[in-house]
């Protein structure tokens, strides 16, 4: 069962990870709609996903927290978010939803609950983000959010039997702070 609650979205809510989640993310880290985008390339069993739990706790440099659906009785989570390198003055997120919540908008809600909290709690200059190309979905929740492309990386990584480019997105803090004053 997803941990405490740690920021809301309209309907979503970000909550803490716990070792009881380890399932949940060994099925979503060897999902291949999950895996292949994220560029995991080895399964994952559940020992290893209760080791990567451990390894986050009490990491004060990175933030990972479930997704989850409220739905009036346990929270159901869907997916996860991440923040990485706080202590850069550009840290760099991260987000995956299993298959079956996508096209809904959480992945927006969920991120952009991410990037508010990231903005509003840490002393950074911006944000920045990575996708493989072509990976529309991921690329869609970065530029509604107001995300910029800054680059892209040729063949950078190899997935599915071939070598893919790699999209860099960024959010500068200004940025972020102008679009929440419009709307």
């Amino acid at each position: 069962m997803p941990g405490a609650v740690f920021r809301r979205g309209d309907r979503v809510t970000l909550r803490t990870v716990e070792h009881e989640d380890a399932e949940f993310l060994q099925r979503g880290h060897n999902d291949p709609d999950v895996a292949v985008p994220l560029g995991v390339n080895m399964p994952e069993n559940e020992s290893e996903a209760q080791a990567s739990i451990e390894d986050h706790e009490g990491d004060n440099l990175n933030v990972s927290l479930l997704v989850c659906l409220e739905d009036g009785g346990d929270p159901t989570p869907i997916g996860q978010v991440y923040l990485m390198d706080l202590h850069h003055t550009r840290p760099e997120l991260s987000y995956w939803l299993l298959p079956e919540y996508h096209g809904n908008g959480y992945g927006t809600e969920a991120t952009e609950v991410l990037v508010d909290y990231a903005f509003n709690a840490h002393e950074i200059r911006g944000l920045q983000a990575q996708a493989f190309a072509p990976n529309d979905g991921s690329v869609g929740v970065l530029e509604n959010l107001g995300f910029e492309h800054e680059g892209t990386l040729r063949d950078a990584r190899f997935r599915d039997g071939e070598y893919v480019d790699v999209v860099w997105y960024g959010l500068l803090r200004e940025e972020w702070e102008d679009a929440e004053v419009d709307d």
